[in-house]
């Protein structure tokens, strides 16, 4: 027995001890719940980046409605403001020139701005700059100072945009640049629709109806606060990322993004404050010419969503600049020469031309300078030109006016403009592309 024990018999393996082993049924269902828990944890983790990539998109889009509520609100009470504050035409007229300066001077201190403090904090702090502005407007003595705030907020909420939603959906410029841009329009003709009315219903106030556009910038901010708050941690600050090569000055395709801004910008304002008086001046009943303008803003937002997400998804972002500049230019010759002819095609196709051209030119500096913080100084250089030039627009145009006589040679210039723009624009989507 002894010699069993010591050595088993030759062919014989050796007995082992059985191992202590898991079922194979219960090592399968423990599988597949850890499967299931990692799944779940994946799905947790994807539905909380959905929740927060559409709290970012909400956030944007209602800061987006901001940006052009103090500007477009002054118009439709223009003249109670200047009797009330015994301004002349000209000093009423500044009113909404004066943001539009401010959006041209301070647009690049979004960028510089951003890379010591982050994008987050410092949309939140231009946003905080339009809802002081705005709401200042309540007290008549401090009407100036208040449009300029606004315009600063305006100016530097308006350069950071493009470089952000470059950082926050790189996937998804082309489409979410349209619903921001959307946002810009709608909330231009909201104030353009609702500000006299508004007064009317408020007791004649033109303050109370000009500060009551301070509501949805409070909601913007409170909108933002989170968003800002969660940039510091989830969202590098701009500070981290590679500085911008020398300064945008330098860029060619930085100098086609400007002039491209600047002369879409300076047909959008001239339009925006020579379009109507056109059409009154050969007889159309000035009702039918504020609608004529309603007309203009409201096709405006179909091209503006529609055309960034064709480019998103098709490509040819230089044919589409071609295409929307090319129209706003025929049809701005159509109403300089056969106002009478078919003016509310005239009007409808104008709207399709230039807001698809403001949408792709927004596209465009989101995709320049490199990264989100090339980006934002890009789009801090097309400003300070694009609105600065767009600031001379309605006063060149009514300068034209006066020495002819009439819009003929207000709206040929216009168009003139459109084809420098054309220019401009097509070189500005071929270095977009090639980004």
């Amino acid at each position: 027995m002894d010699d069993l024990d010591a050595a088993p018999a030759a062919g014989r393996r050796p007995v082992q001890p059985p191992a202590a082993t898991v079922p194979t049924e219960v090592r399968g269902r423990l599988d597949r719940r850890g499967d299931l828990a990692r799944g779940e944890l994946r799905g947790a983790a994807a539905g909380l980046d959905v929740r927060r990539h559409l709290w970012w998109l909400v956030a944007v889009v209602l800061v987006a409605l901001n940006l052009r509520t103090p500007i477009a609100s002054v118009p439709p009470v223009a003249g109670p403001v200047g009797r009330d504050l015994h301004l002349t035409a000209a000093q009423t007229g500044l009113l909404t020139t004066l943001p539009v300066v401010c959006m041209g001077l301070f647009a690049p201190v979004g960028a510089l701005a951003s890379r010591r403090w982050g994008r987050g904090r410092v949309l939140g702090a231009a946003v905080a700059l339009i809802l002081a502005g705005t709401a200042l407007r309540l007290l008549p003595a401090a009407l100036w100072p208040a449009t300029v705030l606004a315009g600063i907020g305006i100016a530097v909420a308006g350069a950071l945009l493009p470089s952000l939603v470059r950082a926050r959906f790189p996937r998804w410029v082309g489409p979410v640049t349209g619903l921001y841009t959307a946002g810009l329009i709608g909330g231009a003709m909201l104030a353009a629709a609702l500000t006299e009315p508004l007064r009317q219903a408020l007791h004649g106030s033109w303050p109370a109806a000009l500060a009551v556009w301070a509501l949805p910038a409070a909601l913007a901010l409170l909108a933002w606060v989170p968003v800002a708050r969660g940039a510091a941690s989830s969202e590098p600050a701009a500070a981290s990322e590679p500085a911008p090569v020398a300064a945008p000055w330098r860029e060619r395709s930085a100098w086609y993004a400007a002039l491209f801004m600047g002369g879409q910008s300076l047909m959008y304002y001239g339009i925006l404050a020579w379009l109507a008086p056109r059409y009154t001046a050969v007889g159309v009943p000035a009702a039918t010419a504020g609608l004529l303008l309603g007309l203009f803003s409201a096709t405006q937002l179909v091209s503006a969503l529609a055309l960034p997400v064709l480019a998103h998804r098709r490509g040819g972002l230089s044919l589409l600049i071609a295409l929307t500049v090319a129209t706003s230019v025929v049809m701005l010759v159509l109403i300089a020469v056969v106002p009478s002819g078919a003016p509310y095609l005239w009007t409808a196709l104008l709207g399709l031309g230039v807001g698809g051209q403001f949408a792709l030119a927004l596209t465009v500096l989101g995709s320049l300078g490199g990264g989100p913080a090339g980006s934002a100084a890009v789009s801090g250089m097309a400003f300070f030109v694009g609105y600065l030039l767009a600031a001379a627009g309605p006063v060149a145009a009514g300068w034209l006016r006066d020495r002819t006589g009439g819009y003929e040679v207000t709206f040929l210039g216009l168009a003139a403009v459109g084809t420098a723009t054309l220019v401009a624009g097509v070189a500005t989507g071929r270095a977009a592309s090639s980004a």
